[in-house]
């Protein structure tokens, strides 16, 4: 499958969840994890490393949340926990929902 990235920010990296799904189209609890990036992507070589390294830590979270089902419960709680803050900007197209968390520093 070949992604569009025309409408992307070509800085952007993403994190694509596939899952595997029977004939009746439901999840089976499996999925292919993949980081997506463009080739046009105008980083610098560190900081395009820096920002794949926290897609990959972040999409590391599905194997460890197997492994230690504690964290899972952790993430749960604290995405469960997190109080909603309604002056974050929300924007959709499609099917995708854009978050603008503007943070006060580097992630």
């Amino acid at each position: 499958m070949t992604i569009d990235f025309s409408t992307k920010n070509p800085a952007s990296c993403f994190i694509e969840l596939i899952p595997e799904i029977t004939e009746e189209n439901s999840w089976t609890g499996g999925l292919v994890l993949n980081i997506l990036t463009s080739r046009d992507s105008p980083l610098d070589h560190d900081s395009k490393a820096h920002l794949l390294n926290l897609c990959q830590l972040v999409a590391s979270t599905v194997a460890l949340m197997e492994e230690d089902p504690k964290l899972a419960d952790r993430l749960d709680r604290y995405v469960n926990d997190t109080p909603v803050d309604n002056n974050i900007p929300i924007t959709t197209k499609d099917n995708v929902i854009h978050f603008n968390f503007k943070t006060k520093g580097n992630a």
